[in-house]
């Protein structure tokens, strides 16, 4: 799998911001880098929006999926911080995002985008950008929606949502994401696996559902309820853990076959199927690859 095989997934994305990507310092005030600073000292008033501003914990995809609405079906959270070499292998096989794919080719931001999710629902996208606030400059007139300002990039689609993290999607997907924020929808409910994790890398799929969905093409997902893929780097390779829930049929077979020519070790334990071990960097982007949608 590799990333031309979701140029059906946000491609609406890379293709408006690309749009805007030669003159994206509109966005903000100023073009050199941002000052160092400690995270916890981060504070969303800084962008210098008037209204309501995003204020969510990010620490871990358990926390993002606070933010989805109801009907996600699949959804990546990552530290690209901690690990280049990992966050080119998660940029070639997980759905192309702007956050992620195209995170050092445009300059959205003065700093850097230190943490990106990335998620599908229904027919739409969303993702929420981790990024140092600075003040804002000017923009296109702003859409007010349950108190936030939707800000424009440019003559696109796109709006994004100032905050921490700075919410970014077209206009429906960013309502129906401030609806649930606001606390007037209802948020993602469908996923178990990934409270509590702390990889680097965590991405969450609920398998049946998202085989069916068209929007994925090649089909991803399979024949168990969820999944969840967490990879983080250790000393001369990269620590994976993938988990499956309810596994059955050939999505069965394959897990415990790729497993064993991965050189991991697996634990079924009830209705959980655990596959764990330390990938070599050489194989990273195959074995990501395999183990999102098997």
């Amino acid at each position: 799998m590799n990333q031309k095989s979701w140029a059906t997934i946000g491609v609406v994305f890379l293709a408006g911001i690309m749009i805007i990507s030669s003159f994206s310092s509109f966005i903000f005030r100023g073009g050199g880098p941002a000052e160092t600073a400690a995270q916890s000292t981060w504070n969303p008033s800084d962008f210098g929006v008037s209204g309501r501003l995003i204020n969510w914990d990010f620490e871990n995809l358990g926390d993002a999926l606070g933010m989805y609405p109801e009907d996600l079906i699949f959804a990546f959270w990552m530290n690209t911080t901690a690990s280049d070499n990992l966050t080119e292998a998660a940029a070639m096989v997980l759905p192309a995002s702007v956050g992620l794919t195209l995170k050092d080719q445009l300059n959205l931001y003065p700093s850097p985008i230190d943490g990106v999710s990335w998620g599908l629902f229904g027919n739409e996208t969303a993702e929420f950008h981790w990024t140092k606030p600075a003040p804002l400059g000017s923009h296109g007139l702003a859409i007010l929606y349950n108190g936030y300002q939707m800000i424009p990039l440019g003559t696109t689609e796109i709006f994004i949502v100032m905050g921490t993290p700075v919410l970014f999607g077209t206009e429906t997907s960013v309502k129906n994401v401030l609806d649930v924020i606001s606390g007037t929808a209802p948020t993602a409910e469908g996923f178990v696996l990934p409270y509590d994790e702390s990889d680097t890398l965590q991405v969450s799929v609920l398998g049946e559902e998202a085989a069916s969905n068209p929007l994925l093409s090649p089909p991803l997902g399979g024949d168990y309820a969820e999944s969840y893929l967490g990879v983080s780097p250790n000393d001369g390779g990269f620590t994976l853990t993938a988990k499956y829930l309810s596994l059955g049929g050939d999505s069965e077979t394959r897990v415990f076959d790729l497993a064993e020519s991965f050189g991991l070790e697996t634990l079924s334990a009830g209705d959980t199927v655990t596959v764990t071990g330390t990938v070599e960097p050489q194989n990273l982007t195959m074995t990501l690859g395999a183990f999102i949608a098997p």
